[in-house]
Protein backbone atom coordinates (compact mmCIF):
# COMPACT_ATOMS: atom_id res chain seq x y z
CA UNK A 1 0.00 0.00 0.00
CA UNK A 2 1.51 3.31 -0.86
CA UNK A 3 2.11 5.96 1.87
CA UNK A 4 -0.58 8.42 2.41
CA UNK A 5 -0.06 12.27 2.00
CA UNK A 6 -2.51 15.26 3.22
CA UNK A 7 -1.25 18.28 0.74
CA UNK A 8 -2.98 21.71 0.96
CA UNK A 9 -2.92 24.50 -0.39
CA UNK A 10 -5.13 27.39 -2.73
CA UNK A 11 -4.70 25.39 -6.27
CA UNK A 12 -3.38 22.02 -5.33
CA UNK A 13 -3.86 19.92 -8.41
CA UNK A 14 -0.11 20.69 -9.44
CA UNK A 15 1.63 19.46 -6.31
CA UNK A 16 -1.00 16.50 -5.90
CA UNK A 17 -0.24 15.29 -9.39
CA UNK A 18 3.92 15.66 -8.66
CA UNK A 19 2.89 13.49 -5.32
CA UNK A 20 0.78 10.33 -7.04
CA UNK A 21 3.95 10.56 -9.78
CA UNK A 22 6.29 10.13 -6.77
CA UNK A 23 4.19 6.95 -5.48
CA UNK A 24 1.67 8.30 -2.79
CA UNK A 25 -1.84 8.41 -2.07
CA UNK A 26 -2.67 12.00 -1.62
CA UNK A 27 -5.39 13.71 0.55
CA UNK A 28 -5.71 17.43 -1.22
CA UNK A 29 -7.61 20.01 0.48
CA UNK A 30 -8.02 23.44 -1.50
CA UNK A 31 -10.15 26.10 -2.62
CA UNK A 32 -11.01 24.79 -5.92
CA UNK A 33 -11.73 20.94 -6.15
CA UNK A 34 -11.22 21.04 -9.46
CA UNK A 35 -12.14 18.02 -11.87
CA UNK A 36 -8.33 17.16 -12.27
CA UNK A 37 -7.74 16.60 -8.94
CA UNK A 38 -10.69 15.04 -8.01
CA UNK A 39 -9.59 12.27 -10.46
CA UNK A 40 -5.95 11.74 -9.02
CA UNK A 41 -6.31 12.35 -5.34
CA UNK A 42 -7.29 9.55 -2.85
CA UNK A 43 -10.00 12.32 -1.37
CA UNK A 44 -10.49 16.17 -1.91
CA UNK A 45 -11.50 18.61 0.60
CA UNK A 46 -12.73 21.87 -0.40
CA UNK A 47 -12.51 24.72 1.81
CA UNK A 48 -12.32 28.49 1.98
CA UNK A 49 -10.26 30.84 1.17
CA UNK A 50 -10.39 35.03 2.41
CA UNK A 51 -7.68 37.04 1.47
CA UNK A 52 -5.40 34.34 0.04
CA UNK A 53 -5.37 32.42 3.30
CA UNK A 54 -6.97 29.53 4.35
CA UNK A 55 -10.01 29.80 6.96
CA UNK A 56 -8.06 28.31 9.86
CA UNK A 57 -11.37 26.68 11.61
CA UNK A 58 -12.18 24.51 8.27
CA UNK A 59 -8.44 23.49 7.56
CA UNK A 60 -8.27 21.95 11.37
CA UNK A 61 -11.80 20.85 11.61
CA UNK A 62 -10.88 18.69 8.15
CA UNK A 63 -7.46 17.37 9.53
CA UNK A 64 -9.56 15.98 12.75
CA UNK A 65 -12.08 14.42 10.75
CA UNK A 66 -9.59 12.48 8.34
CA UNK A 67 -8.72 9.05 8.76
CA UNK A 68 -4.92 9.01 9.49
CA UNK A 69 -4.07 5.89 9.74
CA UNK A 70 -1.02 5.09 7.74
CA UNK A 71 -0.58 9.31 6.42
CA UNK A 72 2.93 10.54 6.85
CA UNK A 73 2.07 14.13 7.23
CA UNK A 74 1.14 17.54 5.92
CA UNK A 75 2.93 19.23 2.85
CA UNK A 76 1.57 22.67 1.71
CA UNK A 77 1.51 25.16 -0.81
CA UNK A 78 -0.17 29.15 -0.32
CA UNK A 79 -2.24 29.54 2.07
CA UNK A 80 -0.81 29.59 5.71
CA UNK A 81 1.76 32.26 4.81
CA UNK A 82 0.09 35.03 7.11
CA UNK A 83 -0.98 32.97 9.92
CA UNK A 84 2.17 31.08 10.35
CA UNK A 85 0.76 29.64 13.63
CA UNK A 86 -1.68 27.30 11.65
CA UNK A 87 1.27 25.23 11.15
CA UNK A 88 2.11 24.99 15.29
CA UNK A 89 -1.49 23.83 15.23
CA UNK A 90 -1.57 21.14 11.97
CA UNK A 91 2.10 19.76 13.78
CA UNK A 92 -0.23 18.91 16.75
CA UNK A 93 -2.24 16.75 14.32
CA UNK A 94 0.28 15.40 11.56
CA UNK A 95 3.97 15.92 10.77
CA UNK A 96 4.48 19.48 8.90
CA UNK A 97 7.02 17.91 5.38
CA UNK A 98 7.73 21.90 5.22
CA UNK A 99 9.55 24.40 6.90
CA UNK A 100 8.01 25.73 10.29
CA UNK A 101 6.06 28.23 11.73
CA UNK A 102 9.25 30.06 12.46
CA UNK A 103 10.87 29.89 9.03
CA UNK A 104 7.65 31.42 7.07
CA UNK A 105 7.65 34.18 10.27
CA UNK A 106 10.89 35.18 9.34
CA UNK A 107 10.82 34.74 5.32
CA UNK A 108 7.24 36.56 5.41
CA UNK A 109 8.17 39.74 7.79
CA UNK A 110 9.72 41.78 5.49
CA UNK A 111 11.59 43.80 7.94
CA UNK A 112 13.31 40.26 9.32
CA UNK A 113 13.42 39.21 5.88
CA UNK A 114 15.00 42.86 4.24
CA UNK A 115 17.49 42.35 7.29
CA UNK A 116 18.75 39.27 6.08
CA UNK A 117 19.24 40.82 2.23
CA UNK A 118 21.57 43.04 3.71
CA UNK A 119 23.04 40.90 5.70
CA UNK A 120 24.01 38.81 2.57
CA UNK A 121 24.79 41.89 0.51
CA UNK A 122 21.55 41.32 -2.03
CA UNK A 123 19.88 44.09 -3.39
CA UNK A 124 16.28 44.82 -3.32
CA UNK A 125 13.39 47.77 -4.11
CA UNK A 126 13.71 50.50 -1.19
CA UNK A 127 11.42 49.37 1.11
CA UNK A 128 9.34 51.07 4.24
CA UNK A 129 6.54 50.28 6.42
CA UNK A 130 4.77 53.65 6.61
CA UNK A 131 2.83 55.21 3.56
CA UNK A 132 5.57 57.59 2.19
CA UNK A 133 4.54 61.18 1.98
CA UNK A 134 5.30 61.56 -1.66
CA UNK A 135 3.30 58.04 -3.37
CA UNK A 136 4.26 58.65 -7.07
CA UNK A 137 6.06 55.76 -8.05
CA UNK A 138 5.30 53.56 -5.13
CA UNK A 139 3.39 49.98 -4.56
CA UNK A 140 1.53 48.46 -1.56
CA UNK A 141 2.25 44.86 -0.40
CA UNK A 142 0.11 42.53 1.94
CA UNK A 143 2.11 41.06 4.44
CA UNK A 144 2.29 36.96 3.73
CA UNK A 145 0.18 37.00 0.42
CA UNK A 146 0.94 35.29 -2.77
CA UNK A 147 -0.12 35.39 -6.39
CA UNK A 148 0.14 39.41 -6.99
CA UNK A 149 -3.12 40.39 -6.66
CA UNK A 150 -2.44 42.35 -3.45
CA UNK A 151 0.00 44.71 -5.03
CA UNK A 152 -1.37 47.80 -5.53
CA UNK A 153 -0.08 51.41 -7.12
CA UNK A 154 -0.01 53.76 -4.46
CA UNK A 155 -1.74 57.34 -5.11
CA UNK A 156 -0.96 60.95 -4.74
CA UNK A 157 -3.71 61.93 -2.01
CA UNK A 158 -5.10 64.42 -4.55
CA UNK A 159 -6.23 62.36 -7.03
CA UNK A 160 -9.98 62.62 -6.08
CA UNK A 161 -12.30 60.05 -6.63
CA UNK A 162 -9.38 57.43 -6.77
CA UNK A 163 -8.81 57.79 -3.06
CA UNK A 164 -12.07 55.85 -2.37
CA UNK A 165 -10.49 53.12 -3.95
CA UNK A 166 -9.61 50.46 -0.94
CA UNK A 167 -5.90 50.27 -1.80
CA UNK A 168 -5.07 53.50 -0.19
CA UNK A 169 -6.00 52.49 3.28
CA UNK A 170 -2.60 51.35 3.96
CA UNK A 171 -2.49 51.89 7.42
CA UNK A 172 -2.67 48.73 8.64
CA UNK A 173 0.18 47.01 10.00
CA UNK A 174 -0.18 44.04 7.49
CA UNK A 175 0.97 46.05 4.41
CA UNK A 176 4.34 47.58 3.70
CA UNK A 177 5.75 49.94 0.39
CA UNK A 178 8.39 49.56 -1.90
CA UNK A 179 9.14 51.63 -4.71
CA UNK A 180 8.56 50.26 -8.39
CA UNK A 181 11.57 49.12 -9.61
CA UNK A 182 12.32 48.15 -13.00
CA UNK A 183 13.47 44.70 -14.58
CA UNK A 184 12.03 41.65 -15.30
CA UNK A 185 10.24 38.95 -12.78
CA UNK A 186 12.34 36.11 -12.15
CA UNK A 187 11.83 33.03 -10.14
CA UNK A 188 13.81 30.87 -8.81
CA UNK A 189 12.92 26.95 -7.59
CA UNK A 190 15.36 25.26 -5.19
CA UNK A 191 15.64 22.27 -3.19
CA UNK A 192 17.03 22.33 0.33
CA UNK A 193 18.09 19.91 3.17
CA UNK A 194 18.56 22.18 5.83
CA UNK A 195 22.31 22.83 5.24
CA UNK A 196 22.81 22.82 1.30
CA UNK A 197 20.42 23.63 -1.40
CA UNK A 198 20.37 22.96 -5.35
CA UNK A 199 18.31 25.68 -7.74
CA UNK A 200 16.16 23.27 -9.68
CA UNK A 201 15.51 26.70 -12.53
CA UNK A 202 14.68 29.95 -13.11
CA UNK A 203 11.64 30.84 -14.25
CA UNK A 204 9.87 34.04 -15.90
CA UNK A 205 6.98 35.09 -14.93
CA UNK A 206 4.65 37.44 -16.19
CA UNK A 207 1.13 39.42 -14.90
CA UNK A 208 -2.40 39.58 -16.26
CA UNK A 209 -3.05 42.66 -15.08
CA UNK A 210 -6.69 44.51 -13.84
CA UNK A 211 -7.70 48.05 -12.98
CA UNK A 212 -7.10 47.29 -9.27
CA UNK A 213 -4.75 44.67 -9.82
CA UNK A 214 -2.36 45.85 -12.38
CA UNK A 215 0.52 42.55 -10.62
CA UNK A 216 -2.54 39.93 -10.77
CA UNK A 217 0.14 36.38 -11.41
CA UNK A 218 -0.58 35.68 -15.17
CA UNK A 219 1.90 32.62 -16.14
CA UNK A 220 5.69 31.55 -16.16
CA UNK A 221 8.09 29.48 -18.02
CA UNK A 222 10.76 27.35 -16.70
CA UNK A 223 14.28 26.66 -17.94
CA UNK A 224 15.06 30.73 -18.93
CA UNK A 225 18.36 31.69 -19.27
CA UNK A 226 19.98 34.50 -17.14
CA UNK A 227 23.42 36.02 -17.02
CA UNK A 228 25.92 34.28 -15.66
CA UNK A 229 27.02 36.96 -13.05
CA UNK A 230 22.90 37.10 -12.49
CA UNK A 231 22.79 32.93 -11.38
CA UNK A 232 26.05 33.33 -10.01
CA UNK A 233 24.78 35.94 -7.45
CA UNK A 234 21.42 33.94 -6.96
CA UNK A 235 23.68 30.71 -6.31
CA UNK A 236 25.48 32.38 -3.96
CA UNK A 237 22.03 34.05 -2.47
CA UNK A 238 19.99 30.70 -1.74
CA UNK A 239 23.08 28.71 -0.50
CA UNK A 240 23.38 31.61 2.35
CA UNK A 241 19.45 32.35 3.21
CA UNK A 242 19.32 28.52 3.08
CA UNK A 243 22.23 28.08 5.96
CA UNK A 244 20.63 30.85 8.06
CA UNK A 245 16.96 29.61 8.30
CA UNK A 246 18.01 26.09 7.66
CA UNK A 247 15.61 26.10 4.92
CA UNK A 248 14.29 22.19 4.11
CA UNK A 249 12.66 20.92 1.03
CA UNK A 250 11.35 22.73 -2.20
CA UNK A 251 11.10 26.31 -1.88
CA UNK A 252 11.26 29.84 -4.46
CA UNK A 253 12.36 33.02 -4.43
CA UNK A 254 11.13 36.26 -6.37
CA UNK A 255 13.24 38.83 -7.39
CA UNK A 256 13.78 41.12 -10.38
CA UNK A 257 16.82 41.04 -12.90
CA UNK A 258 17.82 44.14 -14.85
CA UNK A 259 21.01 43.43 -17.14
CA UNK A 260 23.51 41.93 -14.71
CA UNK A 261 21.86 43.51 -11.78
CA UNK A 262 19.63 41.30 -9.22
CA UNK A 263 16.66 42.91 -6.92
CA UNK A 264 15.33 40.48 -4.44
CA UNK A 265 11.56 40.48 -3.14
CA UNK A 266 10.80 37.67 -1.42
CA UNK A 267 10.96 34.28 -0.32
CA UNK A 268 8.24 31.12 -0.86
CA UNK A 269 9.22 28.86 1.87
CA UNK A 270 6.97 26.36 0.71
CA UNK A 271 5.99 24.29 -2.53
CA UNK A 272 5.17 27.02 -5.39
CA UNK A 273 3.44 27.33 -8.74
CA UNK A 274 6.31 26.81 -10.50
CA UNK A 275 6.84 23.01 -9.04
CA UNK A 276 4.58 21.70 -11.99
CA UNK A 277 6.60 22.80 -14.71
CA UNK A 278 9.45 20.37 -13.88
CA UNK A 279 10.16 16.74 -14.96
CA UNK A 280 13.50 15.18 -13.46
CA UNK A 281 15.60 13.36 -15.42
CA UNK A 282 16.65 11.23 -12.77
CA UNK A 283 14.83 10.83 -9.45
CA UNK A 284 11.75 12.81 -8.51
CA UNK A 285 10.99 16.34 -7.45
CA UNK A 286 8.20 15.70 -4.81
CA UNK A 287 9.83 12.63 -3.32
CA UNK A 288 13.27 14.40 -2.82
CA UNK A 289 11.16 17.58 -1.43
CA UNK A 290 9.62 14.84 1.17
CA UNK A 291 12.89 12.80 2.03
CA UNK A 292 14.82 16.71 2.22
CA UNK A 293 11.92 17.55 4.78
CA UNK A 294 12.50 14.54 6.68
CA UNK A 295 16.03 14.61 7.03
CA UNK A 296 16.66 11.35 4.47
CA UNK A 297 17.90 13.33 1.22
CA UNK A 298 20.37 10.94 -0.22
CA UNK A 299 20.28 11.43 -3.84
CA UNK A 300 19.68 15.09 -5.29
CA UNK A 301 17.27 14.96 -8.41
CA UNK A 302 18.59 15.88 -12.24
CA UNK A 303 16.13 18.01 -14.10
CA UNK A 304 14.88 17.67 -17.42
CA UNK A 305 15.78 20.62 -19.03
CA UNK A 306 12.97 20.62 -21.58
CA UNK A 307 10.37 23.86 -20.75
CA UNK A 308 7.40 24.05 -20.15
CA UNK A 309 4.64 27.46 -19.54
CA UNK A 310 2.13 28.03 -17.83
CA UNK A 311 -1.27 30.91 -18.44
CA UNK A 312 -3.82 31.17 -15.85
CA UNK A 313 -7.70 31.91 -17.55
CA UNK A 314 -9.14 34.24 -15.14
CA UNK A 315 -13.10 35.51 -15.85
CA UNK A 316 -13.68 38.76 -17.05
CA UNK A 317 -17.60 38.39 -15.75
CA UNK A 318 -19.54 35.45 -13.87
CA UNK A 319 -19.07 32.54 -15.97
CA UNK A 320 -21.18 29.34 -15.76
CA UNK A 321 -19.51 26.58 -16.56
CA UNK A 322 -21.34 24.02 -19.55
CA UNK A 323 -21.72 20.71 -19.08
CA UNK A 324 -20.69 19.76 -22.25
CA UNK A 325 -17.71 22.13 -22.98
CA UNK A 326 -14.79 19.98 -24.57
CA UNK A 327 -11.73 21.01 -23.02
CA UNK A 328 -8.22 20.97 -24.56
CA UNK A 329 -5.86 18.25 -24.01
CA UNK A 330 -3.14 20.86 -22.44
CA UNK A 331 -5.79 22.94 -20.30
CA UNK A 332 -5.53 21.34 -16.60
CA UNK A 333 -7.13 22.65 -13.18
CA UNK A 334 -10.58 22.46 -14.91
CA UNK A 335 -13.46 23.49 -12.76
CA UNK A 336 -16.84 21.69 -12.30
CA UNK A 337 -19.66 21.61 -15.28
CA UNK A 338 -22.32 23.88 -14.24
CA UNK A 339 -20.09 25.66 -11.67
CA UNK A 340 -20.15 29.51 -11.78
CA UNK A 341 -16.77 31.31 -11.53
CA UNK A 342 -17.21 34.92 -10.14
CA UNK A 343 -15.96 37.63 -12.34
CA UNK A 344 -11.88 38.06 -11.54
CA UNK A 345 -11.48 34.26 -10.25
CA UNK A 346 -9.19 31.65 -12.15
CA UNK A 347 -11.04 29.57 -14.46
CA UNK A 348 -8.60 27.26 -15.40
CA UNK A 349 -4.55 27.14 -16.59
CA UNK A 350 -3.56 26.21 -20.23
CA UNK A 351 0.33 24.64 -20.38
CA UNK A 352 2.82 24.29 -23.26
CA UNK A 353 6.20 22.62 -23.77
CA UNK A 354 8.57 23.42 -25.56
CA UNK A 355 12.25 23.09 -26.91
CA UNK A 356 13.37 27.05 -25.48
CA UNK A 357 11.89 29.01 -22.74
CA UNK A 358 11.08 31.46 -25.54
CA UNK A 359 9.28 29.03 -27.85
CA UNK A 360 7.31 27.83 -24.87
CA UNK A 361 5.77 31.45 -23.20
CA UNK A 362 4.85 31.95 -27.52
CA UNK A 363 2.79 28.78 -27.33
CA UNK A 364 1.27 29.13 -24.06
CA UNK A 365 0.04 32.35 -24.71
CA UNK A 366 -1.06 31.90 -28.26
CA UNK A 367 -2.80 29.12 -27.10
CA UNK A 368 -4.56 31.16 -23.92
CA UNK A 369 -5.71 33.86 -26.86
CA UNK A 370 -7.45 30.44 -28.63
CA UNK A 371 -9.68 29.31 -25.90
Amino acid sequence: MNQVIVIAAISSRAYVQASVEAGFEVIAIDCFADIDTKLIAKQVIQIDVYQGQFDAKQLLNALNQLNLNGCIGFAYGAGCEAQPDLLNKIALILPVIGNNAEVIEQCKQPQAFFAMCDMFNMPYPKTVFEKPANSIGWLQKSIGASGGEHIKTVFPLNLGLLNFFPLNLGLSPAVYYQQKQAGTPISCLFLADGNKALIIGFNEQWCSPTTLSPYRFGGLVNHVELPEIVEYKLNEFVAEITQKLALKGLNSCDFLVQNDEVFMLEINPRLSASVGLYQAKRGNLFASHVSACLGQLSDWPVEDKKSRAIQIIYANKQAKVPLDMDWPEWVCDIPQPNSVIPAGMPICSVMADARTAKIAKQKVLERAASL
